[in-house]
């Protein structure tokens, strides 16, 4: 978790918590003396209150039932009327004192619950009391020797009466007891709780504060140990858990540095062995490339002769080319002039196709005339039988008529028949006319376009045969760059040399450091000691040694990319 956190809030976290708790602490702190000042109030203002009420109902109760028997013993010694009406006025204000006493109680005390009860039980009991004192009263003044049955039932109230105060100035004591017992309970509540929360505040922030270096002394004993892995020359990248705070951040910019540099300093290595091994071969190169100029001088004679007999053959191939012109544009011409035949050939075998098709409606007309006919004999035959002996010659008439009409209607479709058949063969006569036509018109065409090509062939060659003779000056001017390239190859021989072995100083420099790939440095150059060294067999091979030589020129520009790219990482 507290990897997940900022530096900030990371240092802030025991600080707050420690602040939170104190908080904490305090708001309890303040709900306990809340608790126990309620707890105050309620023993010194409701039931000191309560027990002063009830004591003092209890003292009243019992000063007014004793100068109930003071009235009595008054009234049985003769005293006289001036002292005993005082007396039981007396009385009746004790007993309204009582009344008013738990009138007040009851107000004070909630409605429910077992104090309310005994209120409500000694107010009852004192209003059966009271009734009792005034029929004593009555009966005494009346007749005192009956007096005393009254007197016992006065007693028994006050008894009830009595018990039930008591019990009422007890059950204040013991809520009062309770109360105190609650807030003594609280104070010991508070006593115990401060301590643990400050405790636990203390505990809370020395954990917090513990894994909070921890965390902060990994991350930057990490960074220190990349640091001297870096100064020692080990550039490979450790797998390590990061955090989010600013200390993480840096070290992953210092992996990401180190990763960089890993990768620079391994494609200088990978560059250094491509730069030696192209640098050999260049070498290598350049000596072979100095022999074969000594044999290409000699072979750019045997070619200058070539190229002699070479120009004759070009001037007759563009005689040869002329004579087949000539006739291209003969044989264009005929395939024209078929071209022309064919055309009237489809146009003459359309015309035909048109008068058949006239013929062949016409013979449909003469075949539904027949038929007609036919009909019309038929019906004449049917009206001279019904004539009897006077049709009977009629009806023979008529019928040499139906049988003309028979006959003329089959010749009309043996015509049309023809017809038809003469119709499908012009049909593909006019097709046969028409593919006729169209191979003439291409045959035109491919011989035009010999034409052309064969002009072509006769422009070309007379390109060819202006071309030789600057190939011949070309040739000769040949032979004077190849000495100079001679000595050019030399030079570039021992400058290979030299770029050789600076990639191998290059990369024994780079080698210092332990890279996450190791990649071999060159291997140092040899040199060999003359041209003699190089198999002759391969130079003189023929147009299979040439052939051979641009796949090696291919592999000796592979590197190059190599080379540019370690240079713009290096700048």
């Amino acid at each position: 978790m507290l990897s997940r956190l900022k530096l900030g809030p990371k240092l802030l976290l025991a600080p707050a918590i420690v602040l939170v708790l104190l908080v904490l602490l305090s708001c309890g702190a303040w709900y306990a003396m809340v608790r126990q000042n309620a707890s105050l109030e309620d023993i010194v203002g409701r039931r000191a209150a309560h027990m002063r009420a009830a004591g003092e109902l209890v003292s009243t109760a019992q000063r007014g039932h004793a100068e109930i028997y003071q009235l009595h013993t008054w009234i049985g010694g003769s005293f006289p009327k001036s002292r005993i009406e005082p007396l039981i006025h007396d009385i009746h204000r004790q007993h309204a004192l009582t009344e008013a006493g738990l009138v007040r109680l009851a107000r004070m005390t909630p409605p429910n619950g077992a104090e309310r009860q005994l209120v409500d039980g000694a107010a009852s009991a004192h209003t059966r009391y009271v009734q009792a004192v005034r029929d004593v009263i009555e009966i005494a003044r009346d007749d005192q020797s009956i007096s005393a049955n009254a007197m016992s039932k006065a007693e028994t109230a006050f008894s009830d009466l009595a018990q039930r105060l008591n019990a009422l100035a007890q059950l204040e004591q013991s809520l009062s007891q309770e109360a105190s017992n609650s807030a003594a309970a609280d104070f010991r509540a508070v006593a115990w709780l401060m301590p643990s929360v400050i405790l636990l505040a203390i505990v809370v922030s020395l954990g917090i504060t513990v894994a909070v270096r921890r965390a902060l002394l990994d991350e930057i004993r990490g960074i220190g140990a990349a640091v001297v892995d870096l100064a020692s020359g080990d550039l490979t990248v450790k797998d390590r858990v990061y955090g989010k705070d600013e200390i993480a951040e840096t070290s992953r910019a210092l992996d990401a540095s180190i990763r960089n540099l890993n990768g620079t300093l391994r494609t200088i290595l990978e560059s250094a062995r491509s730069i030696g091994s192209a640098s050999r071969d260049l070498a290598l190169g350049n000596l072979n490339l100095t022999t074969r100029a000594v044999f290409r001088a000699s072979s750019l004679e045997h070619t200058a002769s070539s190229m002699q007999e070479l120009a004759a053959t070009v001037h007759l191939t563009a005689d040869s080319a002329q004579a087949a012109n000539l006739l291209a544009a003969s044989a264009s011409n005929v395939a024209q002039q078929g071209g022309n035949v064919a055309e009237r050939l489809v146009t003459t075998m359309a015309s035909v196709k048109g008068s058949a098709c006239r013929v062949d409606e016409i013979t449909r007309q003469i075949d539904a005339i027949a038929v007609e006919t036919g009909t019309l004999a038929l019906n004449a035959a049917l009206e001279a039988a019904r004539g009897g002996d006077n049709g009977r010659e009629f009806a023979l008439v008529a019928g040499e008529v139906r049988t003309l009409a028979l006959r003329t209607g089959a010749a009309a479709r043996e015509i049309r028949e023809l017809i038809e058949q003469s119709v499908a063969e012009i049909e593909g006569g006019t097709a046969f006319a028409a593919q006729a036509g169209t191979s003439m018109a291409t045959i035109a065409v491919s011989v035009q376009q010999v034409g052309d090509i064969i002009n072509q062939i006769s422009s070309a060659s007379a390109e060819q045969a202006s071309g030789l003779s600057e190939v011949n000056q070309a040739i000769v001017q040949m032979d004077q760059v190849t000495q100079r390239n001679s000595s050019l190859v030399e030079e570039a021989a021992e400058a290979a040399r030299t770029l050789q072995m600076q990639a191998l100083t290059l990369s024994k420099a780079v080698a210092t450091f332990r890279l996450d790939e190791a990649v071999q440095p060159p291997e140092p150059p040899s040199r060999p000691s003359s041209v003699a060294e190089i198999d002759m067999r391969d130079v003189l091979k023929d147009g299979r040694r040439d052939a051979s030589i641009a796949p090696r020129v291919e592999r000796r520009k592979s590197p190059r990319p190599h080379l540019r790219l370690a240079s713009r990482r290096d700048s």
